[in-house]
């Protein structure tokens, strides 16, 4: 009888196969590991993000109970405005003046240097400017909660388009119960993944973009960059005195629209008792919202504060940085507090109706 065929030893010599199979798997591996540390470099040396670490970093600042998450990938704010989680509508509710407009004014109308121009004629102010957005969702808010502020001061950088956001139709259409999961969960899995990902790498650190996280104010809406983009490019440019003629056509085309929305803002408004300020602050683009804010007070004949400034910092793109904005509150917020029409707006008593 012949004898049975050996097994291989238990630690034996691999076979050419398992060899070859081990070096292809090395050489992946390591191929993976270039390309991540490729990635990496681009994310960290490209002009518009410079981020050093990633938005799990230990010492980026948790929610507390003074905050909340506005924006983090996507604008929390419209669904927290839908519904008031968190109170969020309360300060609105009591303050004196709102300050509206798209991303551009949430970067330009901070709290910490507009309030200490507002405490000379004692008005508080809220900053209730949405990322992405205009007129239609502060109209909405308004409208729900039927918030009655003496006073408006709007970015008008296409503000009176009222175009509606894919975040705060979302809000609004989903329901308060969808709304809610929503928004919690969100909030929830931002603080689960920020402390799980202090203890492991996240992989998105490395192919891809990182998120903008952005906590907002309860009390006066201030954005609190917990972890986002910072150019420190200087925002140099300003409008000419006259559009091309290429802006002459597109302000031309744009103005029946905004022309409706302004009526329907401004007429919501005067019902109510509202003073409007109107301005447009430095953008460091193509200027269309300026030229097209300009073109429509000169039919409307509102109050209008003019607020370009040179040399600003851009903190991502054409969002101005911290010491920007205090220069524009500087220079804005005088200008306003002047206004004879704000000056018996301080006299005027808390709490009145129309």
């Amino acid at each position: 009888m012949s004898a049975a065929p050996s097994s291989p030893s238990v630690g034996g010599p691999l076979s050419k196969r398992t060899r070859g199979a081990i070096l292809h798997l090395s050489i992946f591996a390591c191929s993976v590991m270039l390309v991540l540390a490729a990635a990496r470099w681009y994310d960290r040396s490209d002009r518009l993000l410079r981020l050093e670490r990633t938005e799990y970093q230990a010492g980026i600042p948790d929610i507390s109970a003074g905050t909340y998450l506005g924006s983090r990938g996507t604008s929390l704010a419209y669904n927290a405005f839908a519904y008031d989680w968190d109170h969020v509508v309360d300060a609105a509710r009591k303050a004196d003046v709102l300050f509206l407009g798209n991303s551009r004014a949430v970067y330009g109308f901070r709290p910490q240097y507009f309030q200490p121009w507002l405490d000379k004629i004692g008005l508080r102010g809220f900053n209730m400017a949405f990322f992405g957005g205009g007129g239609f969702a502060p109209l909405y808010v308004i409208r729900k909660f039927d918030l009655h502020p003496k006073m408006v001061v709007i970015n008008d950088d296409g503000f009176f388009l009222l175009r509606d956001t894919a975040w705060g139709k979302a809000a609004r259409t989903e329901g308060p119960w969808r709304a809610f999961k929503d928004y919690y969960s969100k909030t929830a899995r931002w603080l689960v993944q920020k402390r799980l990902h202090q203890i492991v790498p996240p992989l998105r650190a490395f192919t891809g973009r990182r998120s903008l996280v952005v906590y907002r104010s309860i009390r006066d809406g201030a954005p609190i960059f917990a972890f986002g983009e910072s150019e420190g490019k200087p925002m140099t440019r300003l409008p000419p005195d006259e559009p091309s003629r290429a802006m002459r056509e597109l302000v031309d085309q744009s103005l029946p629209i905004v022309r409706a929305g302004s009526k329907k803002f401004l007429e919501e408004m005067d019902r109510r008792g509202i003073l409007v300020v109107l301005t447009a602050i430095q953008d460091n683009g193509e200027f269309a919202g300026y030229y097209l804010a300009k073109a429509l007070n000169e039919e409307n004949r509102r109050i209008y504060v003019h607020a370009m400034l040179p040399n600003l910092m851009g903190q991502a793109g054409s969002h101005m940085d911290a010491w920007s904005s205090k220069r524009l509150m500087d220079d804005l917020m005088p200008k306003i507090l002047a206004l004879p029409q704000v000056q018996a707006l301080a006299r005027k008593p808390a709490g009145t109706r129309p």
